[in-house]
């Protein structure tokens, strides 16, 4: 998690509504609703709120009319701390009223005085101000004329259609109507606070409009104004006016003439940011049921949450659409830390998040695909993030930078994060999709599915796990066996494992055959079938009896697929005592099968020949058992020179040919020297044989050899 500094601090009020989700689990739901009261703050801003509230009751309010402002970043709490410092005044100064006035939700210069005036109304005693209220009616006609009926008591249009008229029986000069209404305020001893919210929402003209209000047609003696903004966007609106002409500095001082006192929202400390993160980040994967996360991942990106994430709202935010994305995928289908990061990503950078997807093998990678030459030969062209952020805002692209080659390493080695491999991350190409479909799509498989058939496979129930690999397509095959293999992977080291690996070798071989060929170059299921199996005799603990791997083998459906999982075994791990005793007690009964295979001469199953079996053979120093059998089967005319000579014949695939591939090319002499004896015979004189080289038949293959074939040397050497 974020490295935590300080005590702890809640949000300033996610006003939340529960609602069940679809497993019936009450779930929080975000709202951006401001706290109501002083009760409510946990940013330890009601001292402040205090402050500003007396500061506003000492402004001497019977001589002038002053202007506050409260100002800070959008999301920063300024709503909050209008209502505290509002609570604070009517609770601590009762000679004061304070009202709301909403200026944003008008359209108009005569909208905005109606709803100045209105709120101005609500704000005075109910029985002593009638007088009062009859000559701001009065002022607002003559300041709007336009405007046909103002509702400054705060009531309906058709409530105040009659007072309306009445104040247009006699108009007068604006500023004889106005001297007279604040006479009148004034009368009432009565001040008042007007608070505005969101003046920033305003466009130029109405902000404009507002400012006018303010300074001019509302510039009551007694009548003071808090105004709350971000200061920012609002010098930006100003600057848009022809008053301002599009400087900013300009747009700053004029601003200064219209607020007297700028209070600004106390921004959050970085303990404060730091605790609320790494609360709500605990609460969402609590709530999610998921598992804690400690590999340091998010610690190490702390100045990205610090800086794009500064202020309450845009904290509580990113909290609410975290708890929304976590439940939405198991925790065993992906890598939370990747979502959380991939979710701040999303929140702060939609459009470059909305990108990611076109650019996935570049980001996996790393690179373009493409490549130049370098000091130490071809190089793969890197992959450079110059268009993607180009979408980011200027003084941002260096957040987005970090958290882009934090889930994708490869692009950026020199600020790669190193964590533990907790795999299933987003810059493996096998779950990148997952991140952006919240799910498992259509082309993926549920690893937790796959899991569930493997473990009940290794209890001996393997009815889920044939269906997953007896699927027609080989592609999916694959990624059965892939998914599968992590789940075997994750089984223990220990005697209950080894029980389990070796009931889910047995169950795998004895489905094997049913599996999709391996006719593609990339999807070879049966292949990576046995590759698994060799992986899963490699985890087995050294508690292991040889006799039960072997009997676990057994189910293979030939020797052949026993001695190539022997073989990948071997490749990946090779010297292993174990595995040597496994390979040697296969050995016997390939002799056999060698011999049988000889005995039946041209009536021998054609396909793949007996040749794997002498090196196998070879590799287990059993090559002299077999060529003593071999010599014993020549004497008792059980087979003959040419029958030992046809099974060192190879074809050769041919690469492109669509029909019959295979075609006789070579003679294998060296094989054939260390299963003949080096006796004299007749046959080696025998000439060249032309033959149709497509025809794989044994008898055309013994054609083929006659004439080829050498005796082999007495020399011992020459034999090995």
């Amino acid at each position: 998690m974020l490295t935590r500094c300080g005590s702890a601090a809640r949000i300033s009020r996610c006003a939340s509504v529960g609602v069940c989700d679809h497993t019936g689990v009450m779930v929080e739901v975000w709202s951006d609703e401001p706290i109501a009261s002083k009760d409510e703050d946990v940013f330890d801003r009601v001292a402040y709120a205090v402050q500003a509230a007396r500061l506003i009751t000492e402004s001497d309010p019977g001589k002038s009319s002053i202007v506050f402002g409260l100002t800070g970043a959008w999301g920063s709490g300024k709503s909050s701390m209008l209502a505290m410092i509002q609570e604070e005044i009517e609770t601590s100064y009762s000679a004061w009223q304070v009202a709301r006035f909403t200026p944003w939700a008008t359209s108009d210069l005569d909208g905005l005085l109606g709803d100045f005036y209105a709120s101005l109304s609500t704000a005075l005693p109910p029985k002593k101000a009638k007088r009062l209220r009859k000559s701001l009616g009065t002022l607002a006609q003559v300041a709007a004329p336009a405007t046909k009926a103002i509702p400054w008591i705060g009531g309906t249009v058709a409530a105040t259609a009659k007072m309306a008229s009445e104040a247009l029986v006699k108009q007068e000069p604006w500023d004889k109507a106005f001297h007279r209404a604040e006479s009148d305020l004034l009368s009432l001893k009565t001040p008042i606070l007007l608070i505005a919210d969101d003046i920033d929402r305003l466009q130029s003209t109405e902000l404009l409009g507002l400012l006018k209000v303010v300074r001019l047609l509302g510039r009551f003696k007694g009548v003071h104004y808090l105004l709350a903004y971000d200061e920012a966007t609002l010098f930006q609106t100003l600057s848009e006016t022809d008053l301002i002409g599009g400087e900013s500095d300009a747009a700053a001082r004029f601003l200064e003439k219209i607020v007297q006192y700028p209070l600004v929202v106390p921004p959050l400390l970085e303990t404060q940011l730091i605790d609320r993160l790494d609360e709500g980040i605990d609460k969402a994967l609590a709530d999610a049921g998921r598992r804690a996360i400690s590999s340091g991942k998010l610690g190490a990106l702390q100045k990205v949450y610090l800086s794009q994430l500064s202020t309450p709202r845009a904290i509580d935010r990113y909290l609410a659409q975290l708890r929304h994305h976590l439940p939405l995928v198991d925790q065993d289908e992906i890598n939370d830390e990747d979502l959380i990061i991939l979710t701040l990503l999303r929140t702060t950078f939609p459009v470059l998040y909305a990108r990611l997807p076109q650019w996935k093998d570049e980001l996996i990678s790393g690179h373009t695909g493409k490549l130049r030459s370098g000091g130490s030969g071809p190089l793969y062209e890197p992959f450079d993030l110059a268009s993607l952020l180009s979408t980011v805002p200027a003084p941002a692209q260096e957040d987005a930078r970090v958290l882009l080659s934090t889930l994708f390493p490869k692009i950026d080695s020199g600020i790669r994060v190193r964590y533990p491999d907790a795999g299933k991350h987003i810059c493996d190409h096998r779950y990148f999709d997952r991140y952006f479909a919240l799910g498992i799509p259509t082309h993926d498989l549920s690893d937790i599915e796959v899991a569930r058939g493997v473990a009940a496979a290794g209890e001996g129930a393997d009815t889920t796990l044939r269906a997953l690999l007896t699927q027609p397509e080989g592609g999916r095959v694959v990624l059965v066996i892939d998914k599968a293999a992590q789940a075997t992977t994750a089984m223990a080291i220990d005697s209950s494992g080894d029980h389990q690996r070796l009931t889910v070798i047995a169950s795998v071989l004895s489905n094997l055959d049913q599996l999709p060929t391996d006719s593609g170059y990339l999807a070879r299921p049966r292949s990576s079938a046995i590759e698994w199996i060799a992986v899963m005799l490699l985890q087995l603990s050294d508690h292991a009896a040889p006799a039960s791997i072997a009997k676990a083998l057994a189910g293979a459906s030939s020797l052949a697929v026993q001695a190539q999982i022997i073989r990948t075994a071997e490749h990946q791990k090779p010297g292993l005592a174990w595995l040597d005793d496994v390979a040697a007690a296969m050995c016997p009964s390939m002799i056999e099968e060698f011999l049988d295979h000889l005995r039946a001469g041209d009536d021998a199953p054609e396909g793949e020949g007996p040749g794997w079996m002498v090196d196998f053979l070879t590799s287990k120093n059993r090559r002299d058992a077999l060529a003593e059998r071999i010599a014993v089967a020549l004497k008792n005319q059980e087979c003959s020179l040419a029958d030992i000579a046809a099974r060192c014949v190879i074809p050769q695939q041919l690469l492109g040919a669509a029909e019959r591939p295979y075609r006789l090319r070579e003679f294998d002499q060296s094989r054939f020297n260390l299963l003949a004896p080096p006796d004299p015979d007749p046959w080696y004189e025998l000439p060249t044989i032309e033959v149709d080289d497509t025809d794989l038949a044994w008898a055309n293959r013994r054609a083929y050899a006659t004439g080829r074939v050498k005796r082999p040397p007495h020399s011992a050497v020459a034999r090995e």
